[in-house]
């Protein structure tokens, strides 16, 4: 079997959907019920279906999840390889979606929509760089968001007093595909709440294997500092709190009993 050179970037992992896609494919069907039985239980009564944004959502499968179940979806990414395959994977399914570019700190939506849910999973809240911009995302969110929505944004965070490197493997598989993904971060630094990331896909298709390798810095969060954060966003109260397994009847804290936390937030 050949190789050939691994390719180096700071948005490889994102500059190929379809692997990217592949990686994350086995949470789709938990994420898809965590959302409907998180709006049954702490979000407002609907009369018809439900509206969804999905700010960063990247290659679309949600989207494409949400919208098969009959939901309105709407969602951004900066990446317009993903927004690419996004589109295309609705078109094909021959569903309905509006899918855009931006950016989480500074998006628009369009006029006069309002929002039943938006939600903003696996860590990727972690890339707004600067205090500013996380709060000014936050509050955008809240203002699309309809009396009684729900805000759902995943964390993984940080105790800065015990924080080694750490690493995680996926696999995802498609005919013909086979990918292994491996992500490796260092330990935080307090000072500039900072963690650096690294991810390696190795991608073995039609006899050949390459490698994607991609390195970025996360804005590092401990239980303390998403207080602070969300104390300056009044409009959003904090109502239950998750893990990263979307179990509806396991709850968690805020603290550093368990680092991947969903916060699940109420539009006052």
């Amino acid at each position: 079997m050949s190789s050939v050179p691994a390719k180096k970037s700071a948005t490889a992992w994102y500059d190929s959907p379809l692997y990217y896609d592949m990686v994350y494919a086995d949470y789709t069907p938990k994420e898809t019920r965590f959302i409907e039985g998180i709006m049954q239980r702490h979000g407002p009564k609907l009369t018809g279906p439900m509206r969804v944004l999905e700010p960063a959502c990247g290659s679309g499968r949600l989207l494409e999840s949400l919208s098969a179940r009959g939901h309105v979806v709407h969602g951004f990414d900066l990446n317009k390889h993903q927004i690419a395959f996004a589109k295309h994977r609705l078109k094909e399914k021959k569903l309905q979606g509006r899918v855009w570019r931006d950016r989480l700190q500074d998006f628009s939506v369009p006029k006069g929509a309002k929002f039943d849910v938006a939600h903003c999973f696996v860590s990727t809240f972690k890339y707004i760089d600067t205090e500013a911009g996380a709060l000014s995302s936050l509050r955008r969110m809240a203002a699309v968001l309809r009396p009684g929505g729900l805000l759902l944004i995943g964390i993984h965070l940080t105790d800065y007093k015990n924080c080694p490197p750490d690493h995680e493997r996926s696999i995802g598989r498609k005919p013909g595909v086979r990918v292994v993904s491996d992500t490796w971060s260092e330990p935080a630094n307090q000072k500039s709440r900072t963690e650096a990331m690294r991810t390696r896909m190795r991608i073995t298709e039609k006899g050949k294997t390459r490698i994607e390798e991609t390195c970025w810095d996360f804005r590092t969060y401990s239980p303390a500092e998403v207080r602070a954060l969300l104390a300056k966003v009044p409009a959003l109260k904090r109502v239950a709190m998750h893990d990263f397994h979307y179990d509806l009847e396991s709850t968690r804290k805020l603290n550093l009993e368990y680092s991947d936390i969903i916060f699940v937030l109420r539009k006052s």
